[in-house]
């Protein structure tokens, strides 16, 4: 399919999508209904989950929203630090499916929006567009994903990070955040109230910046600025919603280390924060290991109720993405083209070099020399100074690969009741274009510090993507009485393209387009407390723009990913009790997987440009169990619980598993047990989680504390104030907490972390 379109096509599809009838449902939503969120979500056919409350409560303001979903059943959620300051080292895991560095498998929409992906390079999660005080909640469908999700990586479920909606009444907030590892945060909003007798609207901002919490000094952090808009504007029958959404952010990424290392030093990563003038080892200062990411979001969703029982809805939207990896590798490069002859664009490495006279002519080590450092690997006598005499200059690189990216598109979604049947049915349009580009400076005086010159000394590539993107899904549900059943069937028709940005030329195309992809469910309604669930559904996943970045893939060759997921569950509710179990079965196949090139170092290869390839290997199967129970004792006392069973395992040989292989990083066991009090004005929490063996990385349980007090004030400027005070693992305990999925390295948890918030509403 040949689906290259344009904005001004783009436009003429939003406007005939106007015919489809969708669903307007927006509710107004504040800090109060928040407290009223139970965990067993929407009534369908698979397992489903929305926050609690006291989910929000257990991380500080300055923390990743990310973290919120940590105590669902199912779902893993780890990150480099407390606060969620390194997407580097952030990984999501439910089911055996994982969202990190290499793996994209999980779905993710804000207001129903596509994120745009979730990868390091170029993608977006979550936290990059909602502030946590801005958030109303978080639906998570574990396993099958949402027919009307607008995703590409949905194979393993989905997330629905749903905004707040501006308050009915004039107010302003401010909050200030206060903890270790210099963790500071300013927050404002500011909501209108009704303003031209039928909108209301807010906006925000945030400042956040921490230091990492390994080492000391100049052992990097994180700064991120972000800002909000959302305006409601109701004009009978028809509701308009537009968000904004802008986030700035620089962090200083988190490193993976081995078992033995940790073993060794559990509370160091590796990289270090005095620089020593020694590029074999300033390549690990932190500082130089960066993510710099700028994104901006924006929405109009237009709700028309058509009658009683039919509406629709159509939501444009538009997404910039600009940002930069950042490496130091400890040496220059020398770059030629086919013919041999040295360029400053393209080609390949031909040499590298670690010293040079002081004219600057690269040096070789003295014959017969061999001196070596072991630490972080072996240098080899290329880059030992003692190799050299004293006049040698040391030299470096500072590395930095850019991403940017443009989408626009639509969603169209519609609902008609009629008779015993309620049909759905919509599209999503997308284009998408993306940059990657890599280019090297040269360090000014590695003896100094990692200061570079801003002229590149080679662009090692720079590649273009188009990936043009539209789905159509059609539901009906049947309704029974007691029983009720739903069929519905989705097709995606996905054009990806590469091209060679100093050439122009086309050098990549690839068709992902899906089969019919069919679920269908039931829901039967024993009485007024206890339903059950049955679903199934084929979930879809399509090749990604990244494996055409390298050039030894064979693209006739490779296949979407594909996933067959089964849930059967009960459901029990009473006014005291929310209760939900789910087994579930899943059958992953076409599994995409790269396959680097062979190196010739223990190290770092900073040189693999757009070397290596990705292919089909097998599988993964996966079945399990999941338990979530939520029990209000009483006015004051309310507990929650959640168990996960999971065992997957692969399907199929490939380099670094065998087939029933565990999965790497996958969780088999996971338990949560939280507790929250509530008197009066005053409320404390606590709560534990125990993560079971992943690999080779063992056990552990971590446990969190939070307390707050709320002081109401009538007939003065400030209506109230609120303290809150947020401790992540009290007991500190030392652990791996996620792997990067090659099986051999992990990410250190973080310590025990405290802040507190002051918060004054006006």
């Amino acid at each position: 399919m040949t689906f290259h379109y344009s904005k001004n096509l783009i436009t003429l599809a939003i406007a005939s999508a106007l015919s489809l009838p969708v669903v307007a449902a927006e509710s107004q939503q504040n800090d109060k209904t928040m407290e009223e969120v139970t965990v067993v979500a929407k009534k369908l056919s698979h397992a489903n989950h929305v926050i609690e409350a006291s989910m929000v409560r257990q991380q500080s303001p300055a923390s990743s929203i990310l973290a919120i979903m940590d105590n669902l059943p199912g779902i893993s959620i780890n990150e480099g630090d407390a606060f969620g300051g390194d997407d580097w080292s952030t990984s999501i895991t439910m089911r055996g499916f994982t969202i990190d560095g290499n793996q994209q498998q999980l779905g993710m929409t804000i207001d129903g929006i596509p994120n745009g992906g979730s990868n390091y390079g170029g993608g977006a999660k979550a936290n990059r567009y909602l502030d946590s005080e801005n958030m109303n909640t978080i639906e998570v469908s574990q396993g099958t994903s949402d027919i009307s999700s607008a995703s590409l990586e949905a194979l393993g479920g989905t997330f629905n990070f749903v905004s707040a909606d501006p308050l009915f009444e004039q107010a302003t907030k401010m909050a200030y955040t206060d903890g270790d590892h210099d963790a500071s945060r300013y927050f404002i909003r500011h909501d209108t109230g009704r303003i031209f007798d039928n909108t209301y609207a807010y906006m925000s901002y945030s400042s956040t910046s921490t230091s990492r919490w390994v080492g000391e000094g100049s052992n990097g952090g994180m700064q991120r600025e972000h800002a909000e808009v959302k305006f409601i504007t109701e004009l009978g029958n028809l509701s308009i919603t537009g968000r904004l959404s802008y986030d700035d952010a620089d962090e200083d990424n988190y490193n993976s280390v081995s078992i033995d290392q940790f073993n060794q030093t559990p509370d160091w990563d590796q990289l270090t924060w005095n620089w020593t003038g020694t590029p074999h080892f300033d390549q690990m200062f932190a500082e130089g290991w960066s993510t710099l990411r700028e994104n901006t979001l924006a929405y109009v969703k237009f709700d028309y109720q058509l009658s009683d029982n039919a509406s629709f809805q159509i939501t444009p939207y538009f997404h910039k993405n600009k940002g930069r990896g950042d490496w130091i590798p400890p040496y220059l490069v020398s770059a030629v083209d086919s013919e041999g002859n040295p360029v400053t664009e393209g080609g390949s490495i031909d040499s590298s070099y670690g010293f040079t006279d002081q004219n600057g002519t690269p040096l070789a080590p003295a014959t017969g020399c061999e001196q070596s450092f072991t630490w972080p690997w072996d240098s080899g006598s290329a880059l030992h100074p003692a190799c050299y005499n004293d006049s040698a200059v040391p030299v470096m690189s500072y590395r930095h690969t850019h991403y940017e990216k443009d989408r626009v598109g639509f969603t169209a979604n519609g609902q008609w009741s009629i008779a015993m049947n309620d049909i759905k049915l919509g599209l999503w349009a997308e284009s998408n274009e993306r940059t990657e580009s890599r280019d090297w400076h040269k360090v000014i005086d590695a003896r100094v510090y990692h200061h570079f010159d801003a002229t590149p000394y080679w662009t090692q590539y720079n590649n273009e993507f188009q990936t043009d993107t539209l789905k159509f899904y059609l539901q009906d549900t049947l309704d029974f009485g007691a029983l009720s059943l739903n069929l519905g069937v989705q097709k995606y028709l996905v054009d990806i393209e590469k091209t060679d940005g100093f050439t122009g030329q086309q050098t990549g195309k690839v068709n992902s387009d899906s089969d019919v992809l069919f679920s269908t469910g039931a829901i039967y309604q024993v009485n007024n407390n206890i339903e059950l669930f049955a679903g199934y559904s084929e979930n879809f996943s399509a090749i990604k723009d990244g494996v055409l970045e390298r050039d030894a893939s064979t693209l006739e060759d490779i296949e979407p990913e594909t996933a067959e997921n089964i849930d059967l569950g009960l459901r029990y509710n009473n006014d005291d009790i929310s209760f939900s179990a789910t087994y579930y079965t899943i059958d992953f196949e076409n599994r995409i997987t790269f396959i680097a090139p062979g190196s010739d170092t223990d190290g770092i290869d900073y040189n693999i440009g757009t070397n290596g390839s990705y292919l089909n290997v097998g599988g993964i199967e996966s079945d399990g169990f999941e338990i979530s129970v939520n029990y209000r004792l009483n006015e004051q006392w309310n507990l929650y619980s959640s168990y996960t069973n999971n065992d997957s395992r692969y399907v199929g040989d490939a380099p670094g598993f065998s087939a029933g292989d565990k999965v790497l990083d996958s969780v088999d066991d996971m338990f949560v047990l939280s507790s929250d009090y509530t008197q009066g004005d005053f409320r404390v929490g606590a709560s534990g989680k125990y993560t079971g063996e992943r690999g080779d990385a063992p056990s552990y349980t971590t446990f969190d504390f939070n307390a707050g007090y709320f002081i109401p004030f009538s007939g003065h400027t400030i209506s109230s104030i609120d303290i809150s005070f947020v401790i992540t693992n009290i007991t500190d305990e030392s652990y791996l907490s996620t792997g990067t999925g090659n099986g051999t390295t992990f990410f250190i948890g973080a310590p025990r972390t405290a802040s507190m918030t002051f918060a004054a509403n006006f």
